[in-house]
This record gives structure tokens, sequence and C-alpha cells, in this order.
């Protein structure tokens, strides 16, 4: 078996953007951003760390030939497409969105959470929309597009590591069409260890919150990525309270 190649990419070494209303890191090249040595990890071309200020965002614009996975991690979305899907995208709550051969969407930080639930009230949102959306590339093209989300409850991912978003297991909350391509997730008190739910393949692991310390990496902070070939199930131990997410994909 060949050895694993394990590569830190830190948060300061992200492409930034920068608004009166966005700040947004990238991972990978993307928009005006471009590093012929860093478009993607295997079929991942996206991964970007989101705030957007309260009652702004992104007005209707186009897809194509992505799977676009939307995890929040505070504050709320307001989703709008041209197939008729709308909602509000809140933590723990898994979305994609199969742009296929094309489709147009709107998300915008214009969701209150008020006693009775979330209602969209722009003027009454305070709060920034911290979330990460991350692309797929599907494994057939035209296909027709298509939306889906479902609820990961809290206690699960406080518990083990969840399958949020799959191409091929069953148990995952929502499905993407990658099928060598799972997203986990997990949240960690200080002092738990959990063990990256892996073994072969590729992996890129990215601390959404928090700090952690990792099995023949070492330190990671808030914003840190880890690409790994050849993945092994390493020990992840959280230093603070922290929310991990990590690709398991094919090749």
């Amino acid at each position: 078996m060949p050895a694993p190649t394990i590569q830190i990419r830190r948060a300061d070494g992200r492409f930034e953007t920068r608004t009166d209303w966005l700040r947004s890191a990238s991972s990978f090249s993307f928009g005006p951003h471009y590093d012929p040595d860093n478009v993607g990890f295997g079929p991942l071309v996206v991964h970007n760390h989101e705030l957007v200020g309260a009652g702004a965002g992104f007005d209707t614009h186009p897809h194509a030939e992505a799977e676009i996975v939307t995890w929040v991690l505070s504050g709320a979305l307001v989703h709008q497409d041209s197939r008729g899907h709308s909602g509000i995208v809140y933590p723990g709550l898994a979305q994609r969105m199969s742009a296929g051969s094309g489709i147009l969407h709107s998300e915008r930080n214009d969701a209150y959470r008020g006693t009775d639930g979330w209602r969209i009230e722009p003027d009454r949102v305070v709060q920034p929309a911290n979330y990460l959306q991350m692309w797929i590339l599907p494994d057939e093209s035209g296909l027709d597009p298509s939306y889906d989300q479902h609820d990961v409850p809290a206690a699960a991912l406080s518990a083990e590591w969840v399958p949020v978003a799959s191409g091929s297991r069953a148990d995952a909350a929502i499905t993407i069409k990658s099928r060598g391509s799972t997203l986990w997730s997990t949240i960690m008190a200080p002092g738990l260890s959990r063990t990256l739910p892996v073994d072969g393949g590729r992996v890129h692991l990215y601390v959404a919150r928090g700090a952690v310390e990792v099995e023949a990496v070492g330190a990671l902070a808030e914003g840190d990525a880890v690409r790994i070939t050849e993945a092994q199930p390493l020990t992840i131990t959280a230093a603070t309270d922290c929310e991990l997410l990590a690709w398991e994909l094919a090749g």
C-alpha cells in the first residue's frame, strides 16, 4: 500500500474576498483568485468558509455541473431557486443543490429566529451567517437539477462522526451524485478523541470551529485544513470545543 501523504493548509493561506457585507475564505482557486496548483482535491473543487452580513447575501445567480453542499455553523441562509425550491438553512440542517444542466438560485442572510422558529424578516437579523459551502463534481454531466435537505441531530454530531452527505452511504443525511464522496461531521468537547472514519483514498479534513491535535499531523486551529492521500484512521483530540468536517474522496 502506498504511504500516506499529508499536506497542511493553514487558515491564513486561503484566498480571501472582502466586501462591506462578505468575508469569504476559499481553500481552492475561486472567482478572481487563481492558482493552477490549487484548483481542487479530487472531485472537491470549492470549499469556502463565508460570513455574510445581516440582511445581505448573494442575489440570483447561475450554477451548473456541481453538487453544492451547504453547512451552516451559526445564523441562517434563505435559499430560493429557479426550480421552485425555497427554505431556510440553519445549523444542523444539511442542504444539497444539484446544479446539473443549469439552475439559478439566491442565498441571503434574511432569516430571524424568533420564539416560534425561523422567520424571513431581514430587518430583524443582527448576526452574520457563518457557513461552509462546498462543491463536488458529479459523476455525470447534464443531469436534471434537484434539491435535498435533512436535519442532523446535534446529539448525533456530539456522539460520533455523522455522514452528512454521500453518494454511496444509505445512512447519510442527504445524497449527492458523486459515488466516491462522503462528507463527515462531528462536534467535540475539550479532551475528547475520535478516529477519522476513513481507511484509504483521499481525505480533506477542515477545522470549522475550535482547535484540535491530529495524530501524525500536529495542532490545527480554526480554518486550518489537512489534505491526505491514502488516508489512515488517525486519532483526533479536541483542544477546545470544536466542529470538524471531513470529506472522504475517491482516488
